[in-house]
């Protein structure tokens, strides 16, 4: 095979869109995006997590961290046994109803890896700057002055003062 520069360079700099990590399967991102489609749809005037870039960030998770790449198939490795036993069918064959009711079994019968997913769902969600704008979250770097909070109002405390104590001085 005779490559020039050019050629080698434009089809390294696609591989990551083509390949989400050197170890997943094909059909591991389609399971994927349903679970994260499923999670957190679009709605209300906010993206699903899909829309919003969280299918990279579990990419780049998944291939930074071969141990949560590992629990991560798992989980979806679970989640396609209990597709196969409950619908006779991949989880990728199912209509959106039965994906919803084949996480919900996961999440009953498997506790641990529904709780996986679900959590890095949200944290590939959460940690997009554009759904910071979307909720009003202004992060604010741990070597700069946070938000200015107003005076306490020490009036919202007077029912709680006039109240007999619950415990005694020590």
């Amino acid at each position: 095979m005779n490559l020039s520069r050019r050629s080698f360079i434009s089809a390294s700099a696609a591989a990551p869109l083509i390949n989400i990590t050197p170890q997943q399967t094909a059909s591991e991102e389609p399971a994927l995006r349903l679970v994260m489609e499923a999670i957190i749809p679009a709605g209300d005037g906010m993206p699903s997590a899909i829309e919003a870039g969280g299918l990279a960030y579990i990419a780049q998770l998944m291939q930074h961290e071969p141990d949560m790449a590992n629990q991560l198939r798992h989980a979806l490795e679970s989640l396609e046994a209990f597709s196969m036993r409950r619908f006779d069918r991949p989880f990728t064959q199912l209509g959106e109803e039965e994906r919803i009711s084949a996480l919900e079994e996961l999440e009953r019968d498997a506790p641990p890896q529904f709780t996986l997913l679900r959590d890095t769902v949200y944290e590939s969600y959460y940690t997009q700057p554009s759904i910071w704008k979307l909720i009003g979250y202004v992060p604010y770097p741990a070597d700069h002055q946070g938000p200015h909070l107003k005076p306490f109002d020490e009036s919202l405390l007077a029912d709680v003062r006039k109240r007999e104590k619950l415990y005694r001085d020590a």
